[in-house]
């Protein structure tokens, strides 16, 4: 609940007019109490989850030839869409159920703890980048770290094997692990925000932006618009494809926004090898199916 009640208070405390969006802002959260705005962050959740995967889902279900055009493991077969949508809906029920009931609670006492603003003045859009920015930097090393973790015995044993079940993912994928997979996962989201705290709306872009991209790294589809083809390092579906293709014993591509970490490590060299045998592997898919279509013509 922000500390004035109208918004003359709120421009005389920030000694300017507010900006339309902080207007809107005012307007939305003045009265609301605090656990209930940072509790906002369940919801967020939810709605990206379901709804990050849907473009990719599209693009199979009305252009499935297009789509195998740019398929990553050609060669494996891919339930339809529908299908996979209903098991992943499914299988998310336990995430679900973490989401609306202790996670707020936990997230609203962190963000005390991190001194987190929900107040006026809004951040402006450079704030908001340089925060963006910091919070991937600090999470892409701690859970390359966490990752590699993970890929040891008791690490892939206890904790990360259910995850690899899927050695073909699809978007879904993103979200198929154990509870605890998950947790780990999730709090490394953390320590970027604890470093440098910024504003509840600046979190919630972190934790959409995050959820979508690790939607993008499981889609299993290296499309021509791709943020890995704009974006230096950025790690994409064809670099995360190989970690789970590679499977229990991959030494590679542990990283999870960029790959820099990988490269300054030295665990991008059975990824680099792989790419390369891919390239030939598509090539030979991609005549087959010309030749079978030539066939039908006939």
């Amino acid at each position: 609940m922000m500390p004035y009640g109208t918004a003359a208070g709120a421009e005389a405390a920030l000694g300017r007019s507010m900006s339309w969006a902080e207007a809107l802002w005012f307007r939305y959260s003045a009265a609301m109490p605090e656990l209930w705005l940072t509790s906002h962050i369940a919801l967020v959740y939810l709605v990206m989850y379901a709804v990050a995967p849907l473009p990719v889902m599209v693009l199979q279900q009305l252009a499935p030839a297009y789509a195998l055009r740019h398929k990553l493991q050609p060669g494996v077969p891919q339930p339809s869409p529908v299908s996979v949508y209903l098991s992943y809906i499914s299988e998310s029920k336990g995430l679900t159920l973490s989401v609306l009931g202790p996670f707020p609670l936990i997230y609203s006492a962190a963000f005390k703890l991190f001194g987190v603003r929900t107040g006026l003045p809004l951040p402006s859009v450079w704030e908001t980048a340089m925060h963006l920015v910091v919070y991937s930097l600090v999470e892409d090393y701690l859970s390359y770290w966490l990752h590699r973790f993970l890929h040891t015995k008791w690490g892939y044993e206890k904790i990360h094997s259910a995850h690899h079940e899927k050695t073909a993912p699809s978007g879904f994928a993103g979200s198929y692990a154990t509870g605890t997979d998950l947790t780990l996962y999730t709090i490394t989201l953390f320590f970027g925000p604890a470093i440098v705290p910024s504003h509840v709306t600046t979190h919630w872009l972190w934790f959409s932006i995050r959820i979508m991209e690790a939607f993008d790294a499981h889609c299993g589809y290296d499309f021509p618009f791709s943020l890995a083809r704009f974006i230096p390092f950025f790690g994409g579906a064809e670099f995360h494809d190989y970690h789970h293709y590679a499977g229990k014993k991959t030494k590679s591509n542990f990283s999870s926004v960029f790959r820099y970490c990988d490269y300054i490590y030295g665990t991008n060299k059975g990824y680099m090898y792989h790419k390369r045998s891919l390239a030939k592997l598509k090539m030979k898919e991609v005549k087959h199916n010309m030749k079978g279509s030539s066939g039908k013509e006939d």
